[in-house]
């Protein structure tokens, strides 16, 4: 990710957690990334802290590599939680109650210990964006869209 901005262990480690609408937009990037990932039958991301960038120009950038990391679309949202605790904390088993109810409740959910209890990629999206239950029904790109 050399290049493309501050990988997100070194951003957070020199100018420390992100909060507020800046954790949001993470939070929401990197679930649309995997939801759309998912969609395509790709699993086994290996989404963390270094894997991930924050461009100059705010957006987020996800590095992925197709086949690399064994894992299951369970592993990948364990993994995006404790992506999103890492980022707003510092730490990826910090304090969950500095995050805003949405961003608990979908880390909560996607930690859950059983993996077949874990949310699908496309619901933590619709979460965050706070979508009714009718969007429900929606595809990612739908949601993307709207």
């Amino acid at each position: 990710m050399s290049g493309q901005g501050a990988v997100l262990s070194d951003f957070v480690r020199t100018s420390g957690p992100l909060n507020g609408q800046a954790l949001h937009h993470l939070a929401l990037t990197c679930a649309s990334a995997v939801a759309r990932l998912h969609a395509r039958g790709n699993v086994g991301l290996g989404l963390s802290h270094e894997s991930v960038a924050l461009g100059s120009h705010g957006q987020v950038l996800i590095g992925w590599q197709p086949g690399v990391t064994p894992g299951s679309a369970a592993d990948d949202m364990r993994d995006w939680a404790d992506l999103v605790v890492f980022a707003g904390t510092g730490r990826t088993d910090g304090d969950t109650s500095v995050l805003t109810p949405a961003l608990r409740l979908a880390v909560r959910q996607c930690r859950q210990p059983d993996p077949t209890a874990r949310p699908r990629a496309a619901d933590v999206l619709r979460v965050l964006l706070g979508r009714s239950v009718a969007a429900a029904v929606a595809s990612v790109d739908d949601l993307l869209a709207s």
